[in-house]
């Protein structure tokens, strides 16, 4: 055992043993919390350990499967949190050291720069972040670094440049080996993707420094590119029946494409990305504080010079005359996957960062330990060596333990932590499974649909519904009081529940761990809550809101229950209509049902309507309770083109998957009428005249379109005729004929609408008996606007 762990080894097992402190230490308490993309992964190793494979998990934002695979293992063990996650990401880190170790050392054929490189990845905070935070690009750094390993192996035949290997048959199978591993990366993360352009790039350099062997270059990248297809085939298949799948994230953040982070400027967003990239790596970091210490570079000023040197000893093997092949060989492989990994990161937003930058790790710490390797070389003195070594063993003592403190002491105490890794989603699912036995809890669409909450609170009977047109009141038979949870950014909307329920109850406001706001909750006490035998009684203390102007009790078929409801005419001419419905359920239901509010004139035209699922789509009736009260309001404004006249207000409610309307089986779904006046105006695309025109009609109007119904017209008979107008002088007024043929149908003034908006005149017609079958025209002043085929 001794004499295994002399010399080399014994520092790889210390280097891998510090890796390891610094991965493991606290990592039940450090990072905190139980961030909502950790939350997504749990949720999709639970589906797993309940059989429900998947090559591709498209939930939320798109997830590769392999990570998840092996992460099932630690969810297994350690349930519903993070630490089964940490720990998965944590062992992959570890064991990723030891083979940066084996690559470096392969390509340097040099044991100092292979651990120099493990060394500086064990204590690299870049390295460590993720190592403990359970994200699965972690993986994809242990897979790059076999990647290229076995790319080196491949493309150096000679048995002093692949180590131990033979030569032969083994180049191909470590060309077949870099098409899994390169897969493999595939599988795992969006940044796998851009590490083929690397194999390209070597490819290239290799066939045209080494023209006699191109032909072995070329055929190593036609297996590589094979395995590689084979493998990845069934996601692949996966890909092509839903391509939105592929490319919907790489949208999300790409420079090319507008977006909230990017408004298509492309020139700048180089620029800026590019001097962000460079100075990443001793000026800023990555300020996102779930991607990194807020800030801080990727080396510490020591390791920065060394880093210096490195670029220094890196760019002289690429440029240099001097520098042998080997050198530069070794400078592209790094330059080209460097510069693979960084172009990620080059043309999509939020420069630099470190989560897409990952997979170029290895070759950034390989960099410094060849500078540090270099100007060991260059020292010949002992008395030079002994002071190099002297003052490298304080700078790994200090990175050390600036690494340490930066990690463990500035990120660990700082209070954004509470936010940034969801500790207060926590703490508010806590809450949630404690109080939802002994209470009826509704909790805020935001907050419901947060992958941290989703997933603790997944067996509480929790509901939740969009608040904004919405009120429901569960009955009081259960003698449970009824709380209406909103997360701390949303106390408008806490304030404007308590001022719609009124007396009925009040508003709570608890706090959390860290003594900031964390949610508020409005609680209805149970004896406020509807009583099943007389359900209205109860809102009499409420708001207007929950008041019904009338009491209008029908049954459909004993699932719903109306009881009453509001109608409310707005605007100008009374013609923004606001409906409002009582709705009680009788039953639970097994079926999705709509909600129709219909507004219709004297003739049973409908001119206003609203289809919609309680709380904004938010509560359908699947999720109802028997005895819920419901309170919805709905918007069916009257069209552009309605008359001013008296209209009608009516509910009904269907099957939206079979159009089946649902029967009455007690009363009727009338909830009363409204008198309107004529429009003043509409915005121009509100206004949809089926012929479009754009013709003079008088001095100060334009006609912009009409529609005929039905667009040909029996003699005796009742036509329709909508005109659209757009017109300068705002309340100014013009003289308007209509005639079908000679016959004159309409003589009417029409007052111009504002400036920018448009106006819709709705007519009535019956079209003269005595006219001649054929095409008639139709004028309207003397402008002729069509003909219409007459028939008698």
């Amino acid at each position: 055992m001794i004499r295994f762990l002399s010399g080399e080894r014994s520092l790889l097992v210390g280097i891998v043993a510090l890796a390891a402190f610094f991965r493991f230490y606290r990592l039940d308490q450090l990072p905190p919390g139980f961030q909502f993309d950790q939350a997504f992964y749990v949720f999709d190793a639970i589906r797993l350990l309940q059989g429900e494979f998947h090559i591709f998990f498209a939930a939320p934002g798109g997830t590769e499967p392999l990570y998840v695979y092996l992460a099932m293992v630690g969810v297994s063990i350690f349930g519903d949190n993070a630490f089964g996650l940490k720990l998965t990401s944590a062992v992959i880190g570890v064991l990723t050291i030891p083979l940066i170790y084996g690559f470096a050392r392969t390509v340097f054929q040099s044991a100092r720069i292979g651990l120099l490189a493990a060394f500086f990845t064990a204590i690299s905070i870049w390295h460590i972040f993720y190592g403990r935070y359970g994200e699965r690009i972690t993986l994809s750094i242990l897979l790059a670094v076999l990647l290229f390993w076995f790319f080196w192996r491949a493309l150096s035949p000679s048995p002093a440049l692949r180590g131990r290997a033979g030569v032969g048959v083994g180049v191909w199978r470590d060309f077949v080996l870099t098409g899994l591993f390169l897969t493999l990366g595939v599988y795992t993360n969006l940044a796998g993707r851009v590490l083929p352009l690397a194999l390209l790039l070597i490819t290239a350099y290799m066939m045209w420094s080494d023209r006699p062997n191109a032909q072995f270059y070329f055929k190593g990248l036609i297996i590589v590119a094979l395995t590689a297809m084979i493998i990845f085939l069934p996601l692949g298949i996966y890909f092509v029946y839903h391509p939105d799948q592929f490319i919907s994230h790489a949208a999300q953040v790409s420079i090319f494409v507008p977006h909230a982070n990017e408004q298509g400027d492309v020139p700048t967003a180089l620029v800026r990305n590019t001097l962000r990239l460079l100075g990443m790596f001793f000026v800023q970091g990555d300020d996102g504080m779930i991607r990194n210490v807020p800030g801080r570079p990727v080396f510490d000023p020591l390791l920065g010079i060394l880093f210096i040197a490195g670029a220094f000893a890196w760019l002289a093997a690429l440029v240099s005359p001097r520098a042998t092949a080997v050198d530069r060989k070794r400078a592209v492989f790094l330059a080209a996957w460097l510069f693979s990994v960084m172009l990620l990161s080059l043309i999509t937003d939020d420069a630099p960062n470190f989560d897409r930058l990952q997979p170029g790790i290895p070759p950034v710490m390989i960099i410094p330990a060849w500078g540090a390797a270099a100007i060991w070389d260059r020292l010949r003195a002992p008395v030079a060596r002994r002071a190099a070594g002297l003052a490298f063993g304080v700078i790994a003592v200090l990175s050390t333990g600036l690494g340490y403190r930066d990690y463990f002491v500035v990120l660990g105490n700082d209070p954004g932590l509470y936010y940034a890794y969801n500790v207060d989603k926590v703490e508010i699912s806590d809450w949630l499974n404690r109080n939802a036995q002994k209470s009826h809890i509704f909790l805020a669409p935001v907050a419901q649909q947060v992958g941290t909450i989703s997933l603790l609170t997944r067996n509480a009977p929790l509901k939740s519904f969009e608040s904004r047109d919405t009120i429901v009141l569960p009955s009081r038979a259960a003698g449970k009081d009824a709380l209406f949870v909103f997360p701390s950014e949303q106390e408008r909307k806490a304030q404007t529940m308590a001022a719609r329920l009124g007396a009925l109850g009040a508003v709570e406001q608890l706090t959390g761990s860290n003594g900031g706001s964390l949610i508020f909750v409005y609680r209805v006490p149970a004896r406020n809550l509807p009583d099943p035998q007389d359900p209205l009684a109860a809102l009499a203390t409420g708001g207007a809101f929950v008041q019904p102007q009338t009491i209008r009790r029908a049954n459909w078929v004993d699932r719903i229950e109306l009881l009453g409801g509001t109608i409310s005419p707005e605007g100008p001419g009374g013609r923004n209509v606001t409906v409002g419905l009582f709705l009680r359920a009788l039953q639970s239901l097994s079926e999705d049902y709509t909600f129709s509010v219909k507004v219709r004139d004297q003739q049973d035209r409908v001119w206003g309507q609203e289809d919609k699922w309680p709380g904004n789509n938010s509560y359908a009736t699947t999720q109802w309770s028997a005895g819920d009260l419901m309170v919805e309001k709905f918007y069916p404004g009257l069209s552009a083109c309605a008359p001013a006249g008296k209209y009608t207000v009516s509910v009904e409610t269907y099957n939206p998957k079979t159009m089946e309307v649902l029967p009455l089986s007690q009363g009727d779904a009338f909830l009363g009428s409204f008198a309107a006046g004529a429009s003043e105006g509409n915005r121009p695309e509100d206004l949809e005249p089926e012929q479009r025109l754009e013709t003079k009609v008088a001095d100060l109007l334009r006609l912009t379109g009409f529609t005929l119904s039905p667009d040909s017209a029996r003699a005796g008979e009742k036509v329709t005729l909508s005109l659209f107008w757009r017109g300068v002088g705002a309340g100014s007024t013009e003289q308007v004929v209509v005639r079908l043929g000679d016959s004159r149908l309409v003589e009417d003034v029409v007052k111009l609408p504002g400036e920018g908006r448009g106006l819709c005149s709705f007519y009535d017609l019956t079209v003269p008996a005595n006219l001649s079958a054929g095409k008639t025209a139709l004028w309207v002043n003397d402008s002729k606007i069509a003909e219409v085929q007459v028939t008698k």
